[in-house]
């Protein structure tokens, strides 16, 4: 069988380096690949550690690092030069193949041995794009592409370079990139006009779709409109002629317009798994963990999607294009799955509509948010779920204890190839990370009261304050302390980056699910000092991996604790190599075969209720007449108030919202 050895480029992009080369090993066959090429531009630390944990987790990886930035060109030709197998595919880090995308293309290119060059189609590649359509991911696009176009191919005005694969003998006769046009852009279509010269064909495959992010590392500058400029003239001057002729044929005959023309999309796709998510936005742990999830079921070819109401300023990726609930009607989920307790009444109609299975993916203690003012509501919630799936024993625990609720277990997961720091630095100025969460329950009272503490001694520390909105924060009259403020919600980049510096993390949370930060912070060598919050047990081993504080409204028991390892380095990083042993075992790659096995067995189940709880629940129950025939909401069992508190919260602004809720639900219960 012929291989493919796989250039990829790599110029920082952590996250996008990572998600790459899983999709590739995801979802290629191992007997196609040769040589996972891995050329690294000089890339900043954070993507130099992946690279690492990369290199650790998967065979076949090579990995070449240049001790400046050549630039793509340079960078993209020394790795050709690595290459021995009979096919080779130029993979950007922003670009995720599909389901046996590098088997396709060989099988194009063994058919007719005068292609030189072929790509397929993308998400985001110019002449040859083709977008996402909303309730999709790119693998069910792809998935309709195969469907479809089984075996097609169009002659290509200008291939994309995002995905390309190039056969050896192309690239024998053709050879490496041409690299007058400097950083890149143009280079792989100056290529495909010079391989035309030696007589080879190129292609797009119209049975294959690939994700593709575009301008991950170079970004939209001036500079590079400056640099498209100078490139466009450069292969123009070379090759007007051939292209405008080419064009001419290619107008005819365009990939994209014959897509549009024959595709047969189904009406109404069928997400295995359909998350219901509000509000995707920035700030909460428990979105990105959802988002998260979708997008590795997605890869793994566990079709999922999100439904939600809005998206607000979110900054991670996402490789699907969400369901938005005014369009609830355009889609026939297989799971429906609820994200937080306002949201189970919404999707137990749903599961009703469809006679599908429901889960509650409980991520904290619900009952106990808002200070415990919606306790009723998220007790409800609870009992009125089909299913639960928790993220720790500790909420299994509640809802067994409190609810007599079974709930099965499948522990929150971190992306170890990010954050696990493998190779530690420490100074003799330590550093302690703090995060203020705008939340009564994650102790944000007390964390104040620390950094007091700490500035009132001698330390030789610098700390670190990531803050959620202006706070005033104690005075700090200690010249040899620094703090060091940032202004949240970070991305995860900005958060690893701290991380990676800090030696020691305080969480003075007073309840957690599971408490994600910590764990986290673990990966990256820093060793937890934090409190008894019980969903901190499923990885916190007090003495060992961390400090576990039980007198949780102590401040001084913090200090203490800080004081020892501040004191004792050698303890610092010995409890630091068990924190990261004991963070691996919480991987998302292995995580996600358990959601899959999970979600693909799941059962609908009868909801038993006493008399009382079904009274109750009539209040918050969501009608199918109001989710799917647009009607309003059934208020036979409703209170006036609970009609006013609908209408009120859509016109509240999001700044006040929290507030303003607090008091309906004061109002709404009788």
């Amino acid at each position: 069988m012929k291989k493919c050895d796989i250039i990829i480029p790599i110029y920082n992009s952590p996250e996008w380096v990572k998600l790459c080369v899983y999709a590739l090993y995801q979802n290629t066959p191992k007997e196609y690949i040769g040589k996972v090429i891995l050329m690294d531009d000089n890339s900043d630390e954070l993507t130099c550690n992946c690279i690492a944990n990369l290199k650790e987790k998967y065979d076949k990886i090579e990995v070449y690092r240049n001790e400046e930035n050549l630039g793509f060109i340079k960078n993209v030709n020394k790795g050709m030069d690595k290459t021995t197998a009979d096919y080779i595919l130029l993979l950007n880090t922003d670009c995720l193949v599909s389901k046996n995308t590098i088997p396709k293309l060989i099988e194009h290119m063994e058919q007719n041995p005068k292609i030189g060059l072929i790509c397929p189609i993308s998400s985001n590649a110019a002449n040859l794009s083709y977008d996402i359509p909303e309730n999709y991911s790119y693998m069910q696009v792809d998935e309709i592409f195969y469907k479809n176009f089984k075996g097609m191919n169009f002659d290509a005005c200008t291939v994309v370079g995002n995905c390309l694969m190039i056969s050896r003998d192309c690239m024998e006769k053709t050879g490496y990139l041409d690299e007058i046009y400097g950083m890149g852009y143009g280079d792989e279509t100056d290529y495909q006009f010079k391989a035309h010269s030696k007589g080879f064909e190129a292609k797009v495959a119209i049975d294959t779709y690939v994700y593709h992010k575009s301008e991950v590392s170079f970004g939209t500058s001036p500079e590079k409109k400056k640099r498209l400029e100078n490139n466009r003239k450069i292969f123009f001057d070379r090759w007007g002629k051939e292209y405008n002729k080419k064009m001419e044929q290619y107008v005819k005959n365009d990939p994209i317009v014959y897509i549009n023309k024959h595709l047969k999309i189904e009406e109404k796709p069928s997400p295995e798994v359909l998350f219901f998510l509000p509000d995707i936005h920035q700030n909460a742990g428990g979105v990105h963990m959802v988002v998260d999830i979708v997008n590795y079921l997605n890869i793994n070819g566990c079709f999922s999607n999100i439904l939600t109401e809005r998206i607000h300023e979110y900054k991670e990726i996402m490789i699907f294009t969400p369901t938005y609930m005014k369009n609830i009607k355009t889609i026939s989920p297989k799971c429906i799955v609820g994200t937080i307790y306002p949201t189970i009444f919404f999707c137990e109609s749903i599961a009703k509509h469809y006679d599908i299975p429901c889960v509650n993916f409980m991520q904290g203690y619900e009952p106990c948010f808002d200070n415990g003012e919606v306790y009723r509501w998220a007790e409800l919630a609870c009992k009125n779920s089909q299913n639960i799936l928790a993220i720790s024993q500790f909420l299994k625990e509640k809802c067994k204890d409190n609810f007599q609720m079974e709930a099965t277990v499948i522990p929150n997961s971190i992306n170890t190839d990010l954050l696990y720091n493998v190779n530690k630095k420490r100074e003799k100025k330590k550093q302690i990370t703090m995060v203020f969460r705008d939340n009564y329950a994650k102790g944000d009272f007390l964390l104040n009261e620390i950094l007091k503490k700490l500035t009132l001694k001698d330390y030789n520390i610098e700390v670190n304050v990531i803050y959620m909105r202006e706070t005033l924060f104690p005075i700090n009259n200690n010249e040899n302390i620094k703090i060091n403020f940032y202004h949240g919600p970070l991305n995860r980049k900005q958060m690893t980056e701290i991380l990676f510096k800090t030696d020691i993390l305080i969480d003075t949370s007073l309840m957690e699910g599971f408490g994600l930060i910590a764990l986290e912070a673990m990966a990256a060598g820093v060793v937890p000092v934090i409190s008894q919050s019980f969903g901190v047990n499923e990885y916190a081993v007090d003495g060992e991996n961390s400090f576990v504080i039980k007198e949780i409204n102590n401040a001084d028991k913090y200090i203490e604790k800080v004081e020892y390892l501040l004191e004792h380095e050698d303890v610092l990083n010995s409890m630091s190599c068990k924190a990261q042993t004991k963070a691996l075992e919480f991987d998302i790659d292995k995580r996600t075969k358990q959601y899959i096995k999970y979600f693909r067995n799941v059962k609908k189940q009868e909801i038993k209720l006493t008399k009382i709880e079904k009274e109750e629940s009539k209040r918050w129950n969501v009608s199918e007449e109001m989710l799917f025939n647009g009607k309003e909401v059934n208020t036979k069992y409703l209170s006036k108030k609970r009609k006013i508190y609908y209408k009120i919260l859509k016109l509240v602004p999001k700044s006040l919202k929290e507030k303003v809720k607090r008091f309906l639900i004061k109002l709404v219960q009788d």
